[in-house]
């Protein structure tokens, strides 16, 4: 026999909460209250966060953003902070904002920039410093007592008592001009024959140097404050830059300028000699020495071919017999009128390029001789004219001589070197070394160039 089972009666709960929230959501908007609550899924114990009122898009705009916001039962700890966390820190603030103040307001050049730091900013009316923490006051010149104002330093005491007579006295200016000169480590050294109570002062040369009776020089490093404390000034770090003067004494500073002094004549001297020369006369000097078609350098470049190396051998003998009766004939052979010429000529050479150069002829190394004599028409209106019509085979006999004269060369007749000739040598240089016993026995000559044979006696003319 089937039997039907009665369906679930309703509870008379749902039916109030279906009648009275309905009511409710009727009034407000939309069914918001008919939600079902959701869970967190990270944390199943608590709801889930409710969605933020504003759009996804206002969400991303961080200008408009309003921050963190409170999560849904979250706890509110407002009133339970610790008292300590805060404290001092607008002490701290303040001190803060003093410092950067004094920092902002101080003077990059005052030497007590450090003192300030610690003792506030200085007053120089009232020597007085004001802070918070410390009150340091400095004292003025003349504020210190027992000084004497026109005392100076640098004096000496002598126990030599006897200065009766003008050249006593005028003696002891001169030995007051030189003992300034004296280093302060010579002026404390003590003889060991010397008096120890004594000590330095009894000395009567090079005695310790006095000190002015007053503080003007210790006011210059630093300060008294009103306790008598000392205070030096900051360390300028620009000192490290003066480390090179360490050990230079007054003597040789006053050495150095006299030479700079020196130096600065000399150059004055020449910047006049040079002023007072005409151009016309440099160029004159230049063209007559130069060859057609030349330049300054290649003429320079020419006569620096005349110069002749001397041999080893010879420097050894010259050392070897360096006696007194070698020396004046090593000071003849030293005055050759080739070389004199030669050297005398790439002097005057460069000397008036240097004056033409130092007026403006930046390209006057690389000028020609036509053009140099061009330009001495356009100083002086007139053509360059030899000063004789055979200048130019005198010139050639005389710069060039090196070229015209016969030239020579030797041998060892042992044949200790292979039997080679040395040279060619001019024929003074030649008979200068011979004349100086450069050339003893078993040496051979010949002239360059000749069929001769060779020979142990020659005459070099």
């Amino acid at each position: 026999m089937a039997t039907s089972i009665p369906g679930r009666s309703k509870r008379a709960g749902e039916d109030f909460a279906r009648a009275h929230h309905i009511e409710v959501d009727s009034d407000s908007v939309g069914p918001s209250s008919l939600k079902k609550p959701r869970f967190d899924l990270r944390n199943p114990s608590a709801l889930a966060p409710d969605d933020l009122e504003e759009d996804a898009v206002l969400d991303a705009d961080e200008i408009g953003h309003r921050g963190q916001r409170v999560r849904r039962n979250a706890v509110n700890i407002e009133g339970y902070d610790s008292d300590s966390e805060n404290e001092g820190f607008d002490a701290r603030a303040e001190s803060r904002a003093r410092a950067e103040k004094r920092h902002s307001a101080g003077d990059p050049d005052d030497m007590f920039a450090e003192l300030e730091d610690d003792f506030s900013s200085y007053k120089g009316d009232d020597a007085t410093t004001t802070g918070t923490k410390k009150q340091v006051r400095f004292l003025r010149d003349d504020e210190i007592e027992g000084q004497v104002d026109d005392s100076h330093a640098g004096g000496t005491v002598s126990i030599d008592l006897d200065t009766v007579g003008k050249g006593k006295e005028a003696e002891r200016d001169e030995d007051e001009e030189s003992e300034s000169e004296v280093d302060e480590q010579e002026r404390a050294a003590i003889a060991p024959d010397m008096d120890k109570e004594l000590g330095a002062g009894g000395k009567k040369t090079h005695v310790p140097l006095l000190d002015a009776f007053n503080m003007r020089a210790e006011q210059e490093e630093g300060r008294f404050d009103e306790a008598g404390n000392y205070v030096r000034k900051a360390v300028d770090p620009d000192d490290i830059h003066d480390t090179w003067l360490e050990g230079v004494s007054k003597k040789d500073m006053r050495k150095a300028r006299e030479a700079a002094e020196k130096r600065e004549e000399e150059r004055r001297r020449v910047q006049l000699e040079q002023d007072s020369l005409l151009t016309a006369d440099i160029l004159g000097t230049l063209i007559k020495t130069m060859e057609r078609g030349e330049t300054i350098l290649e003429t320079l470049a020419r006569l620096g071919k005349g110069h002749k190396h001397k041999p080893k051998w010879q420097t050894k003998n010259k050392n070897k017999h360096n006696d007194s009766k070698n020396v004046e004939q090593d000071e003849r052979m030293g005055e050759d009128p080739a070389e004199v010429a030669r050297k005398s000529a790439i002097e005057d050479i460069t000397g008036a390029a240097d004056v033409l150069l130092s007026r403006g002829q930046t390209e006057i190394y690389d000028a020609e001789r036509e053009l140099l004599m061009r330009l001495y028409k356009r100083e002086t209106g007139e053509d360059w004219v030899d000063p004789n019509p055979t200048m130019e085979s005198k010139r050639e006999s005389s710069v060039g001589e090196m070229d015209t004269p016969p030239l020579w060369e030797y041998r060892w007749s042992d044949s200790r070197d292979g039997g080679e000739p040395h040279g060619p040598y001019e024929a003074s240089m030649m008979q200068s070394w011979n004349a100086a016993g450069y050339f003893g026995e078993g040496v051979e000559f010949r002239k360059v160039g000749s069929v001769d044979s060779w020979t142990s006696v020659a005459d070099f003319t």
